[in-house]
């Protein structure tokens, strides 16, 4: 198990680590093509503050990375995907001319649906739950700058994240569709792209981040209230938290 979960994030990773080398290089190139000496340079003190604040606002896409157990021939997945948002603080702190360590305290806020069908059954439409989430996310981000280039720089951004749900259910509730628990508290690894605006009045950027979770977040505890609903914990061998945002941030 331990094997398969190392290969699965690997692969993961990779295709993460694809999308951002793609995002980062065409960026790189947007910035070079626009780049024209003679321009005036907007804001040319942001970046020599040893210490600003801002605030950002983004779109996200909450998903589950989920292992059957291939129990009892239920399969769960996630096969849509609903938008939701999320809000922050920036706060940025400068280490070098092209490194900076970034705290970015804030909500998401989201919903993720899970489908439960039977392999053995094709004909019985599949069972779903809606899981909503409401979650404080407090990452912690290593961002480096490449040169910048007129009025933008690209960068990209890494690091971890700790974040609680508070919305999280804690034990099943199968009339109100609540068919598993989850644990509230959990790690992520955070790796993303963007480019830095400089306008005249301050900073705006656009990123595009992935967050990985590190953790099983199914709580595999067993009900006794409610034991006809246990077949769907026992489906599902792990679960974990995966996030795509898309952030705006105002600095």
């Amino acid at each position: 198990m331990i094997r398969l979960f190392i290969e699965t994030t690997y692969l993961s990773l990779k295709k993460v680590l694809i999308i951002l080398l793609l995002l980062f290089s065409s960026s790189y190139l947007y910035s070079q093509g626009v780049y024209r000496s003679g321009h005036i340079l907007n804001n040319q003190k942001v970046d020599q503050k040893r210490l600003h604040f801002g605030f950002t606002l983004g779109l996200n896409a909450m998903d589950y990375a989920i292992k059957n157990s291939a129990k009892d021939n239920i399969r769960a997945e996630q096969v849509t995907f609903s938008p939701g948002f999320s809000v922050g603080i920036v706060s940025d702190l400068k280490l070098h001319e092209n490194f900076s360590l970034r705290f970015q305290p804030g909500l998401e806020f989201g919903e993720r649906t899970i489908f439960y069908s039977d392999d053995s059954d094709l004909a019985t439409p599949p069972v779903e739950t809606t899981l909503e989430s409401v979650v404080i996310n407090l990452p912690f981000l290593l961002k480096y700058r490449a040169k910048r280039l007129d009025n933008f720089r690209p960068y990209l951004v890494g690091g971890f994240s700790y974040k609680m749900d508070v919305q999280a259910p804690s034990y099943l509730d199968p009339e109100d569709n609540v068919m598993v628990s989850l644990k509230p508290n959990y790690f992520c690894l955070e790796l993303g792209a963007g480019i830095d605006f400089y306008l005249p009045y301050f900073k705006f950027a656009t990123e595009l981040k992935f967050s990985l979770g590190l953790h099983d977040i199914l709580n595999h505890k067993l009900d006794p209230e409610n034991p006809d609903a246990n077949f769907y914990t026992h489906s599902i061998n792990r679960m974990s938290s995966k996030v795509v945002t898309l952030s705006f941030h105002f600095e």
